[in-house]
C-alpha cells in the first residue's frame, strides 16, 4: 500500500551568530510515521515551492508552538500575549490557504487549531488567565466532552482526559468550523472539524498521548487519532 505524504510544519529561533533554527519535536512526526505516513518539514513558504508540494503531499499537519500575532485577527497585542514567530505565521498561513484551496486533509494541534480558525477567519482569546480567569498551561490534564457523532466521540466516548499547555484560545469560531469537544462547561474550545472540508484540529497534544513513550501517562492511547487522520490523508 502506497504511504500518504504529509508536509508538517515548525518554528523558527534565532540562533548562534544570528542564524535562524528550524526546530520542531520529534514526537509530532511520529506519531504519523508510526501510523503509517511519509512526513516532510517544510521551510519556506515560496510561491512556487507552496504550489508544487501541495500537489504532489496527501495532507497538511500544522504542529504546536509559539502564539500569532493578533493584528492576523484584527485586534493590538496584549501584554499578556506571549511570544510571537512573524516567519511562522507567514508560513503556515501560507500552507494553509493551499491546502483549504485544494481541499486537501489538514491537521492542527494546539497552536495549529488557532492557525486554522484565524485563517478561516476567526479570533482568539489572547490570554486565558486574564481574559477567561481560568488555567490551562504546564501539563494540566483535565476532562473534556466530545460531541456525538464526532471522530472524538466514535474513538474514546463522550468523557476522557486530556493535557493542557496552552494559554490562549479560540474566542470566536470562524464560518464553517463546527466545534466537537469542549471543557470548563464550554468555555474552552478543545476540538473542531470542518463542516465540508478535510480538516480536523485539536488544542491539547494527542502526540504527547500515544507512542512508546508517553509524556502524558493520564487518558485514552491517540494513536487511533492519528490513524485517523493518516487514513483520510489515504484516499
Amino acid at each position: 500500500m502506497k504511504r500518504p505524504v504529509i508536509l508538517m510544519t515548525g518554528g523558527s529561533e534565532t540562533a548562534n551568530l544570528g542564524q535562524i533554527r528550524l526546530y520542531n519535536n520529534k514526537n509530532y512526526s511520529e506519531a504519523l510515521e508510526s501510523q503509517g505516513a511519509i512526513v516532510l518539514s517544510v521551510c519556506d513558504c515560496d510561491p512556487d515551492t507552496v504550489s508544487q508540494l501541495c500537489e504532489y503531499a496527501d495532507g497538511l499537519f500544522l504542529t504546536g508552538g509559539v502564539d500569532i500575532e493578533p493584528a492576523r485577527y484584527g485586534e493590538e497585542t496584549l501584554p499578556e500575549c506571549g511570544k510571537l514567530d512573524l516567519w511562522r505565521d507567514e508560513m503556515e498561513f501560507a500552507w494553509g490557504r493551499a491546502f483549504v484551496l485544494a481541499e486537501k486533509p489538514i491537521l492542527g494541534v494546539c497552536r495549529g487549531l488557532q492557525t486554522l480558525n484565524v485563517l478561516l477567519g476567526g479570533t482568539l482569546y489572547q490570554d486565558i488567565p486574564s481574559q477567561l480567569g481560568l488555567t490551562h498551561g504546564n501539563g494540566t490534564i483535565h476532562e473534556i466532552e466530545a460531541a456525538e457523532g464526532s471522530e472524538l466521540f466514535e474513538l474514546f466516548g463522550r468523557n476522557f482526559l486530556v493535557n493542557s499547555y496552552h494559554h490562549q484560545a479560540v474566542k470566536d469560531l470562524a464560518p464553517g468550523l463546527e466545534i466537537t469537544a469542549t471543557s470548563e462547561e464550554g468555555r474552552i474550545v478543545e476540538a473542531f472539524r470542518h463542516t465540508f472540508l478535510p480538516i480536523w484540529a485539536y488544542q491539547y497534544h494527542p502526540e504527547r498521548m500515544q507512542g512508546e513513550v508517553r509524556v502524558t501517562a493520564e487518558g485514552p492511547d491517540m494513536g487511533l487519532l492519528f490513524k485517523h487522520f493518516v487514513d483520510k490523508c489515504r484516499k
